[in-house]
């Protein structure tokens, strides 16, 4: 069972992750914008996951009506998961709203974040985007009726109604997700409109000579991206059973994606799959060893997962900058006239 319960752990890791590196590829690999504010969009779908779904379970349910929702948020919750439990359907219905939710939401923060997106250069944008990031973790961890402040909150067990297996039904209904959207930004990137990106990511003035509206392609895909990582956020946050603003931080969110993409390839989307397999499988391995290790590292091992990741920077920077599986040249098709 021990040995199961580790399979699981990396396998909601895996999935988690692939969704935001996803992303990532999506907005820096194929689009050229360097998000470093990742970690804004995640957090937006977790702070909007134990915004909502309790209070739409609220809703729903017919429960804790006049009570605060953050002060009484445990009996809130039990309340919740009480009336869930032997109806499927009402936990069906919180956890699609709040996902239908999450998606609007974070598109419209990846339509602001846009702005500074069409406007400044790659150094400044970088900046502008890790200060927005940080100053959503702020809001968080000091506006108590969001999330609960320096708290945390609770999110309702929407599948506690399948019983003991309810954990493993999430687990699968996350890496399902994961792949769904793997083959929705694999189709994207293959059709026209990633011949397109690909054009603005190589040369925007080329690309604004032929006609094509450079502000709108970057804004569709900050929107997109925003989206997709808010929908991470908030699968996250339904496996944790709580969102805690305090977890969602730059080394997590934001510099974890970025090395697992920067290993994998950029601007490929299989080599941001490898790139996810690579990291969680290593640094899971280190979470679950590290103390074994104790004895031959000189330093304290609460910093060894830091270390290792600025070293795995630097070695993929320095040995393999084009990742382990590069992007593939765009081959032009050529129409092969018949012979006269």
């Amino acid at each position: 069972m021990e040995n199961i319960g580790w399979l699981l752990d990396i396998i909601v890791f895996f999935a988690v992750y692939l969704i935001v590196t996803l992303a990532l590829n999506l907005q820096y690999g194929y689009t050229g914008i360097p998000n470093f504010g990742l970690a804004l969009s995640v957090a937006t779908g977790a702070y909007v996951t134990g915004a909502l779904a309790g209070r739409i379970g609220m809703w729903i349910c017919g429960v804790g009506s006049g009570l605060d929702y953050i002060m009484y948020n445990a009996m809130i919750t039990s309340m919740i998961n009480n009336a869930v439990r032997y109806d499927p359907l009402k936990g069906l219905a919180i956890f699609f709203s709040t996902i239908i939710a999450v998606t609007i939401i974070s598109a419209i923060i990846g339509f602001v974040a846009s702005y500074p997106a069409i406007r400044l250069r790659a150094d400044y944008l970088m900046m502008v985007l890790i200060a927005m990031a940080e100053a959503a973790r702020i809001i968080g961890l000091n506006y108590t009726p969001l999330v609960g402040g320096t708290t945390w909150v609770s999110v309702p067990n929407v599948f506690i109604w399948m019983g003991d297996i309810a954990p493993r039904l999430l687990i699968i209904l996350i890496l399902a997700i994961s792949i769904l959207i793997f083959l929705f930004t694999q189709y994207l990137v293959s059709s026209p409109y990633g011949r397109l990106i690909k054009a603005v990511r190589e040369n925007e003035l080329t690309a604004e000579c032929v006609g094509k509206d450079i502000v709108k392609v970057k804004i569709q895909i900050m929107m997109l991206g925003s989206a997709i990582a808010g929908i991470a956020g908030s699968l996250w946050s339904f496996y944790c059973g709580t969102v805690l603003a305090a977890a969602y931080t730059r080394t997590d969110w934001t510099f974890w994606p970025w090395l697992m993409a920067m290993i994998g390839g950029m601007g490929n989307n299989i080599g941001a799959l490898v790139g996810v397999a690579t990291v969680i499988i290593f640094r899971r391995l280190i979470i679950y060893y590290k103390y074994s290790l104790e004895a031959y590292i000189p330093f304290s091992v609460v910093w060894l997962e830091q270390i290792l990741l600025a070293l795995a920077l630097i070695l993929v920077m320095m040995f393999r900058p084009q990742g382990i599986i590069p992007e593939k040249p765009a081959k032009p098709k050529i129409k092969k006239t018949p012979q006269q």
